[in-house]
């Protein structure tokens, strides 16, 4: 069961180039429980290379990570800290769903609860499913485990109004129990739902104190 502790987490000093090219100059991270932080930045800004460099699947030039008081940097245990939604699906493509679950060790019965629709598809292999079930199922496990942070990388991609909506009313609740960062393109709805709004930019990461500050900094017009 989530811990409904304080608990933070930084990622500091992230520095990561490709050859001559710089992606991270200094960029940093905080997350704690009760918080959700989204995450803007067009693309190909380095959103992505940063939540998996903190994840320990980019090697960095420089990078400190810290849970609480644990200096966890170059950690292989990760994962049991953070919860990372990529992109790319993590979901086993012939599994049938209730079967996944079970593999996470998360409650079936209760992810129909929040999302009725999917009572069918117990015994559904996933690759059957469409790309937007796929993706709740997917935010649901993170949003759910027992992890004290979680980081959905583009959770509203391939999903209806409807399901975002959904999503928004299930972040809101977790964050009682978890520290939540969000990044996606579709800034009014991760605005909606967030506490604190930080925007990458040119490999360095600002806080956004209102909507003005993104139109400064080049992100939207209005």
């Amino acid at each position: 069961m989530q811990s409904t502790e304080k608990n933070t987490l930084l990622a500091d000093s992230i520095r990561l180039a490709f050859g001559t090219y710089n992606v991270l100059n200094g960029a940093w991270l905080r997350s704690e429980t009760g918080k959700v932080t989204g995450v803007l930045g067009r693309n190909g800004c380095g959103k992505s290379c940063m939540f998996r460099a903190i994840m320990g699947e980019l090697k960095t030039q420089e990078l400190f990570v810290k849970f609480n008081d644990t200096v966890v940097t170059g950690s292989d245990e990760m994962g049991r800290y953070v919860k990372y939604m990529a992109q790319k699906t993590f979901l086993p493509p012939n599994m049938p769903l209730k079967q996944v679950f079970e593999y996470f060790g998360a409650d079936y019965e209760a992810f129909t609860e929040d999302f009725p629709k999917f009572a069918i598809y117990p015994d559904t292999p996933v690759k059957e499913l469409s790309g937007g079930e796929v993706r709740i199922a997917e935010i649901w496990l993170c949003l759910c485990s027992d992890a004290p942070f979680c980081i959905l990388d583009e959770p509203f991609s391939y999903l209806a109004p409807v399901a975002v909506e959904v999503i928004q009313k299930l972040i809101r609740r977790q964050k009682e129990k978890m520290g939540i960062v969000v990044s996606d393109h579709n800034y009014e709805a991760l605005l909606e739902i967030a506490d604190e709004v930080l925007l990458l930019s040119d490999g360095y990461v600002h806080l956004i104190k209102d909507r003005s500050d993104l139109v400064r900094y080049g992100y939207c017009r209005f």
